[in-house]
């Protein structure tokens, strides 16, 4: 399998999320000395509250874009061993994720909650628990994981019907929790939903004997590298 990342957005966007932690930091550090004078406690609680919202918003991004957790990284473990007619593209097309297998497009929405997640009646629920109440505000939220899936999909339908109208591929999304202390409990969801550990068996299974031509694949490959920067 081959994987395609776009380095140069990963930086960009490690450096953002990076230099927002900084500043962040920093801003509480002022925050705090300005606090012993009385003069200026008023501007104390302004920068206090500057920094913590620059903190959350700066702790999501980086959850996303810093370390070994980022996602084009856990994918690529998961899916090592794929042979060499899968290619996994990251932040390079219009869905962040998108595996080019023999049977067609894959979406993958990466989601990053821990604990118990369940899909019922469509609607999606995750456990209540404590221990996440201090990380509440920075964490990703659950939100629709369905619709933002076929969200995701549809943007990739767009670009490869725009640019190779005559090019039929089916494209399906998958939503794929990434945390291993996630309990997923889904029952007849509307886009399929699996743990990180059992994506690559997913995918086995859907593809199964299922084959593009040659030709769509070969117009797929040559449009998608097209976009590499």
């Amino acid at each position: 399998m081959r994987i395609i990342v776009n380095s140069e957005l990963v930086k960009k966007r490690a450096h953002t999320a990076q230099r927002a932690l900084t500043t962040g930091v920093m801003l509480l550090v002022i925050a705090l000395i300005a606090s012993f004078y009385p003069r200026y406690v008023s501007l104390a609680y302004i920068i206090m509250l500057l920094a913590t919202v620059l903190l959350v918003r700066a702790t999501r991004t980086g959850n996303k874009w810093l370390g070994e957790l980022r996602a084009d990284k856990l994918l690529s473990k998961v899916l090592k061993g794929l042979d060499h007619r899968y290619r996994l593209y990251n932040y390079v097309l219009p869905a962040e994720h998108v595996l080019l297998a023999p049977a067609g497009l894959f979406v993958l929405l990466v989601k990053r909650q821990d604990g118990k997640v369940s899909y019922r009646g469509g609607k999606w629920h995750r456990q209540f628990n404590w221990r996440r109440i201090f990380g509440i505000l920075s964490e990703e939220w659950l939100n629709d994981p369905c619709k933002q899936a076929r969200i995701e999909a549809e943007k990739l339908h767009h670009f490869v019907a725009t640019n190779l109208p005559d090019v039929d591929v089916p494209i399906q999304p998958v939503i794929v929790f990434v945390d291993p202390q996630v309990e997923l409990n889904v029952v007849n969801p509307t886009v399929p939903a699996v743990t990180l550990g059992a994506l690559k068996a997913y995918l086995r299974s859907a593809v199964g004997d299922k084959k593009l031509p040659n030709k769509t694949l070969e117009a797929l490959v040559d449009l998608f590298d097209g976009q590499i920067s």
